[in-house]
């Protein structure tokens, strides 16, 4: 018995071409040989791999995880064991004699360390491809494409580029080579290869005996094709013909199409390969070359994003973070959720955190209990709110102005590789590398210096506000984020609870989060039962910045009615605040009530899971994003009206068993809002945003 063959199919979602491609090479003539077949599959949505296994026990699967062809490759190659390892497209048919003829040609010569097919299309009558030959300016051709099979290609002949459709290699040659660069993904791979080949010595032969009938883009699109195709050229310059890069650029088919986003990231990515193979004397001279044209394509701002983020590429510094948030000095969910993720951050990356107001980073450790010392705080008071004398920065009172004030903070976004808008200002307009912006709802109407159609990424914190965005904005999210939501006191039950009822939430100068509407739903549940008056307590806890008229009107109805059992707390610290989630029975949360407009109902509801975390049966508006934290009568109850509301929460005061069962089921259910979540979600996000700035492909995570 003569040695092993190898023969790598790389799969992705062709499974209707598989079964006439597995079944032809198992009838190919092996003159003496053992066949191995391996199928690499490339995240595949169309039943291949369990198809194939069920079909072809004898084939070896392999499933790759990510789509990335040069991947699949490697995968396939490091898993063979043939002296001669075959590559070949899953949308073809064999010929009996396809392997013996490239047998008879690598038996000719050890130098010999690749062999190609000839591949006819699937009529067999036409050629697809005798080899590749290159027709100029890195265009690479087929030889023999389109011509009728007529006997002209029927010598063995040496070529400089192989196709992929159907080849070999000698196992000695691939080691000697090593691997297929991963960056190319797919398309002109194989230039890279045949080029690595013969720099090494290695000879690329194309055998006229070796017949393969081909199903002509069978398994790839043309989108596909084009973008890789242009992007790989220049990636092909950068790594073997550096000083031809920046004569390229104007003459790449993104640029003639003024596809400047994909021209900008191939770019990218070539001078990175620059780097990585070439040294520094000739990194030196093409970064000198590229100066001038670079500006004059991209303009000016962007050909300083450009240089900017090559120093991250090529590792020359940390990758700098800019964090905005025009209500920093507010105490609110929006702030918490943009401090956790820069809590999260400030250890990999350089964070500055950017306000309007005077405070202190020190500060979001006494209100979250969030620790932002490796950050840095940058102040930019904008002149325009600074003559008005207005604690909050109103977005709105600018529609009508000749010039954006915010306009300040678009030229600070300028000195950083990724500019985070935290708090949805859709005024100001980004100007760094990447940008990202975090809505939890979209508060505005699309008008005067509306900007956010302008960032790379769009963040909601779930999907209330996702539908809100598309619907006022018409554009689409790129991430639901949930809110990192940790505040759990540690009790390990809902046994040991007091007889209060808890509501935990800013006082809004609008009113929009219903405590007069609370309070007078407890005086009619008061009413309603007299026990509730005798035993039971209702806590209204939450923030006001400065002289808030409405927590003074709140104030003052709870001073008019007298009541001993409704109490009013402003402003707590995180840990006294824990410490009524800890003692309270049951939540209460009425952000919506009565309310049409989707902005007056609650976008998401922390602290409605803050209290699910602590065994507190939540009693919450039903609309918003409330209905995606409780589900109505298993960790929870949603109410529309004042009397759902007493209904629902005299239910569960008259049945503690039910209590306890619902404050169970909320706990378990809060655990996919918690701070791990978030942060494991967050970081997965970032990975990818990090990735494409440092010269990848710009993948997002799924929710």
């Amino acid at each position: 018995m003569k040695d092993l063959i190898s023969v790598i199919v790389v799969n992705d979602n062709a499974l209707k071409y598989l079964v006439p491609c597995f079944a032809s090479l198992l009838k190919v003539d092996k003159d003496g040989y053992s066949l191995e077949i391996i199928m690499v599959d490339n995240l595949s949505q169309d039943g291949s791999v369990p198809a194939i296994r069920d079909k072809f026990p004898e084939i070896k699967i392999i499933e790759n995880t990510v789509n990335n062809y040069a991947k699949a490759l490697n995968l396939g190659i490091d898993a063979s064991t043939g002296s001669y390892v075959g590559v070949l497209n899953p949308d073809t048919v064999v010929e009996k004699n396809w392997l013996t003829g490239i047998l008879d040609i690598m038996a000719g010569d050890d130098r010999i360390g690749v062999v190609q097919s000839k591949i006819l299309f699937s009529d067999e009558k036409t050629i697809n491809s005798v080899g590749v030959e290159e027709v100029g300016d890195f265009y690479f051709r087929d030889i023999g494409f389109d011509e009728k099979d007529a006997g002209q290609y029927e010598k063995p002949m040496e070529i400089n580029f192989f196709s992929g459709g159907s080849v070999f290699f000698r196992r000695d040659c691939l080691v000697d080579v090593g691997s297929f660069d991963e960056d190319f993904v797919m398309y002109m791979e194989n230039i890279d290869y045949s080029i690595r080949c013969r720099d090494k010595g290695w000879s690329l032969f194309y055998s006229p005996k070796s017949v393969v009938y081909h199903k002509y883009h069978g398994v790839t699109s043309t989108g596909f094709c084009e973008y890789y195709s242009s992007r790989n050229k220049m990636l092909l310059r950068g790594k073997h013909f550096p000083f031809k890069l920046p004569g390229s650029i104007k003459t790449s088919q993104f640029y003639l199409k003024n596809d400047m986003e994909n021209l900008y990231r191939s770019l990218i990515q070539a001078v990175k390969k620059v780097a990585e193979y070439q040294p520094t004397e000739i990194i030196v001279k093409v970064l000198d070359d590229l100066k001038d044209i670079v500006q004059e394509v991209f303009g000016p701002r962007r050909a300083a994003n450009f240089f900017s983020q090559l120093e991250v590429v090529l590792g020359l510094r940390k990758i700098k973070v800019g964090i905005y948030d025009h209500a920093f000095h507010l105490v609110g969910g929006g702030q918490r959720y943009a401090a956790k993720l820069a809590e999260n951050l400030q250890d990999k990356y350089d964070i500055t955190y950017i306000a309007n107001k005077d405070i202190t980073l020190e500060q979001y450790k006494e209100w979250f209990d969030i620790d932002l010392s490796n950050c840095k705080l940058k102040i930019i008071k904008i002149p325009f709110f600074e003559k008005a004398g207005w604690n909050d920065i109103d977005e709105g009172a600018v529609i009508n102005k000749e010039t954006n004030p915010f306009d300040i903070i678009s030229q600070e976004s300028l000195k950083y590789d990724i500019f985070i808008n935290a708090n949805m200002l859709t005024k100001v307009k980004p100007l760094s590398t990447l940008s990202i912006f975090i809505c939890h709802f979209p508060d505005r109407e699309k008008e005067r210096f509306f900007s956010v159609d302008k960032y790379d990424y769009i963040l909601t914190n779930g999907n209330y506000g996702s539908f809100w965005v598309k619907q006022r904005w018409g554009l689409d999210p790129t991430l639901r984020l949930y809110p990192p939501v940790d505040m759990y006191h540690g009790a390990e039950s809902s046994d040991k609870k007091s007889k209060i009822i808890l509501s935990v939430t800013r006082f809004e100068a609008c009113g929009s989060k219903k405590q007069l509407e609370m309070i007078r739903a407890f005086r009619k549940l008061c009413k309603r039962d007299h026990r509730v008056k005798r035993e039971w307590r209702f806590i209204i806890a939450g923030s006001s910045a400065g002289d808030n008229p409405y927590f003074n009107k709140v104030k003052r109805e709870i001073n008019a009615i007298k009541s001993t059992n409704i109490e009013l707390m402003s402003n707590l610290t995180n840990s006294d605040i824990l410490k009524l989630y800890a003692e309270a029975s049951i939540f209460w949360h009425a952000c919506g009530l009565g309310e049409k407009d989707p902005h007056l109902v609650e976008h998401f509801g922390m602290t409605t899971v803050e209290a699910m975390q602590n065994y507190c049966v939540p009693i919450v508006i039903n609309g918003g994003g409330q209905r995606e934290i409780v589900e109505h009568e298993i960790s929870g109850f949603l109410f529309s009206t004042v009397e759902e509301l007493i209904s629902c929460t005299l239910k569960v005061i008259d049945d503690d068993g039910l209590r306890k069962r619902i404050a169970q089921e909320a706990y378990e259910k809060s655990h996919r809002f918690n701070a791990d979540m978030f942060t494991k979600n967050a970081l997965s996000f970032f990975a990818n945003v990090e990735n494409r700035l440092r010269g990848g492909e710009p993948l997002i995570p799924c929710n």
